[in-house]
């Protein structure tokens, strides 16, 4: 899978993220209808993520190293825009799937707790996990990805329509792509640019996919991949539980 990736120049999303823009010809949206869209920091910014609930945000693995520590990392909710540096809410934990290959894109997903809550209010919201594989049929329920532009941080939030591709398309295109892993399309020319690791695909009102790499900003002929969140549904339980007593055994006072 390695030189499969190299052959087509894909650009993983947490490499790119310092050159360019994001979401190419994206629409504007109104931040309020997107409140779950959350921007993670270390401190500078790193990835999205969608706020699952009150503690919780789902994100990519790759933007994070090995060591990162929570302490390191905050996460802003609420707002239009990005910073390019910010320090804001803190992380008490985060998990990276243990089986997370940057090599194959294999596993690519990463959950965040939070300290204290991040409460609902008209600005944040929550989005549910999907509960059903994502639809591949032309005619299925409207499917979109929102971020932002990294190289033009005075834009607002944007989104853009998208099409998953049946899975003997993305099989046509990248033959040992692993499972778990999903193609989107996006017929009208616009698609994933530098900076979106993490955007959400949202398909029912539900968040089903996760931005991890493109080959070429805006480019018809090949699809952008995300990490599939109905297949590692089992992961994201697991971690919740996994960080939840991780942070019960620390002592009192340690967590907010």
């Amino acid at each position: 899978m390695a030189a499969a990736v190299e052959s087509l120049q894909l650009v993983l999303l947490a490499i790119a993220v310092r050159w360019g823009d994001a979401l190419h010809q994206g629409a504007p949206v109104q931040q309020q209808s997107y409140g779950y869209v959350m921007q993670i920091y270390g401190p500078k910014f790193l990835a999205a993520g969608s706020l699952f609930s009150a503690r919780y945000v789902l994100t990519v693995a790759h933007c994070f190293r090995r060591n990162t520590k929570p302490e390191e990392l905050t996460v802003r909710a609420g707002y239009e825009w990005i910073a390019w540096e910010y320090r804001d809410r803190p992380v008490a934990g985060l998990l990276r799937h243990p089986k997370f290959s940057p090599l194959t894109l294999r596993n690519d997903i990463a959950v965040l707790k939070v300290k204290a809550a991040i409460l609902h209010s008209r600005k944040i919201k929550y989005i549910g996990l999907c509960s059903k594989p994502l639809s591949h049929k032309t005619s299925a329920q409207p499917q979109e990805v929102a971020g932002w532009s990294l190289m033009h941080i005075n834009q607002p939030l944007k989104a853009i329509s998208v099409q998953v591709e049946p899975d003997k398309n993305c099989g046509h295109w990248f033959p040992q792509l692993p499972g778990g892993v999903t193609c989107v399309a996006t017929p009208k020319g616009e698609g994933l640019c530098y900076g979106d690791s993490g955007d959400p695909l949202v398909s029912g009102g539900e968040v089903c996919g996760l931005a991890i790499a493109f080959r070429k900003c805006g480019d018809r002929r090949y699809p952008a991949l995300f990490t599939d969140v109905h297949y590692h549904r089992a992961f994201i339980a697991q971690a919740v539980l996994t960080l939840d007593r991780e942070l019960l055994k620390k002592p009192r006072g340690r967590v907010g």
